[in-house]
């Protein structure tokens, strides 16, 4: 229903601005996009956070904050003050932002361009200019330059991957780097917590880094699929991070 409707209403504008010169023809329709773009009010205990969806797949996160991943939402909630969040594999900024808001200090990684720019958008909306750094880039083990192969390149979509997609029907090119190589090569603030959903190569992001995680990191908040249910947690277990007791997709290690 929801599909059939916008079809119809997207020919209904083009119908009624086919009078209009090709140009401002062109600017009306703009207008009428941004005019219709969907801002989501979503309540938190922050206070209210502005999410802008550029995309319907960008709409999942905000209308399901706090039912999707409530152990997410509880465990931002826990984080002291001094913390340090990286937020790796940011997506359009839900949680960066419900941590910002929250006075969080948070360094954002998103290396889709589509998704990057719609968290950019969102950290304006919630005045997180100087609160939030955001980089469009993508971690690994080791840097380089890669591909970031997607299923689909709008805003919001996830299960992309440097290496190893199944099914890809786009890639772009990102240019990837190591946590430990942010913070020694550029001086950026070392993590001392976690988040990290990155779809499948979060063993290799873990690689590197490891001076991080052995320095300066507390707490790994890290979602889990296939063999890298084994393979993160033997990881963690030998930098010194337990797992700590929890339900849903996400798990808790602590140092």
């Amino acid at each position: 229903m929801s599909r059939s409707l916008a079809r119809t209403l997207h020919r209904i504008a083009r119908l009624a601005t086919a009078p209009l010169r090709q140009a401002r023809r062109a600017s009306t329709l703009a207008l009428l996009h941004e005019a219709t773009l969907q801002r989501v009010e979503v309540p938190s205990s922050a206070g209210p956070l502005t999410i802008i969806c550029p995309s319907n797949r960008s709409l999942h996160d905000p209308y399901g904050f706090g039912r999707d991943e409530p152990e997410t939402v509880a465990w931002i909630e826990s984080l002291p003050a001094d913390a340090v969040l990286w937020d790796i594999g940011a997506n359009v900024g839900l949680y960066t932002v419900f941590a910002g808001r929250r006075g969080l200090r948070v360094l954002a990684f998103e290396p889709s361009a589509q998704s990057f720019a719609a968290m950019q958008r969102n950290l304006e909306a919630n005045g997180l200019d100087g609160v939030v750094e955001a980089y469009c880039l993508a971690l690994d083990a080791t840097p380089g330059l890669a591909r970031l192969a997607m299923h689909a390149s709008e805003a919001g979509h996830a299960m992309h991957g440097i290496r190893g997609v199944q099914g890809a029907r786009f890639s772009q090119a990102v240019p990837a780097i190591s946590v430990d190589g942010f913070v020694l090569g550029f001086g950026a603030t070392p993590p001392t917590h976690i988040k990290l959903d990155v779809d499948g190569i979060e063993p290799a992001v873990l690689e590197g880094a490891r001076e991080m995680l052995l320095r300066h990191v507390r707490e790994v908040l890290v979602e889990l699929e296939g063999e890298n249910q084994r393979l993160v947690p033997g990881y963690l277990a030998s930098l010194g991070f337990n797992e700590v007791p929890g339900e849903g997709r996400n798990r808790l290690f602590r140092r």
